[in-house]
């Protein structure tokens, strides 16, 4: 598995695959788009003209579906379309982070607007990151008292027959 996920092709499949993990998807979303949005933000405030700057942004993404979408947006925009449209296609950048970028681009303020987004993102992924910590413990214990109860019925279920046997 570490060789195949090393390929290309078998790390887009384990970012597809982590993106749909139920309670962990999310959280895997959000940091490689807050990582898009620092790298971005800061390479454009830095003065990097966009199309170089969303090639590096997508490589430092972390996630190779999210890169795609953002390499297939850089392909976009050398055409004449904004960063917003073409992103918020993929579906994989939430909305109201789409809708902050696009009136940023509207009012000349993208680099400051996509840090400030990545603020906002840890944030998020700081607050489910340790909501999901906080459920791990109770789940953890609910498994095992689960396995306990199954040990103890698969000793004592003999014992009572036995007794049943005698009587």
């Amino acid at each position: 598995l570490r060789g195949a996920v090393k390929t290309p092709r078998g790390r887009l499949i384990a970012d597809q695959w982590k993106l749909k993990v139920p309670v962990a998807g999310p959280i895997f979303l959000n940091a490689a788009v807050s990582r898009f949005c620092r790298v971005l933000g800061t390479l454009l405030r830095n003065g990097v003209p966009l199309l170089r700057a969303l090639e590096i942004s997508s490589d430092s993404a972390g996630n190779q579906v999210l890169a795609q979408a953002i390499r297939a947006s850089a392909e976009n925009i050398s055409s004449g379309d904004t960063i917003s449209r073409p992103l918020a296609s993929c579906g994989l950048v939430p909305r109201p982070v789409m809708a902050m970028i696009s009136v940023a681009e509207e009012s000349n303020t993208l680099d400051t607007v996509l840090v400030n987004i990545a603020d906002t993102l840890d944030r998020k992924t700081a607050r489910q990151l340790d909501v999901m910590v906080r459920l791990v413990e109770p789940i953890m214990l609910l498994v095992m008292g689960g396995v306990i109860l199954f040990v103890l019925t698969a000793l004592l279920l003999p014992v009572f027959d036995m007794s049943k046997s005698i009587s």
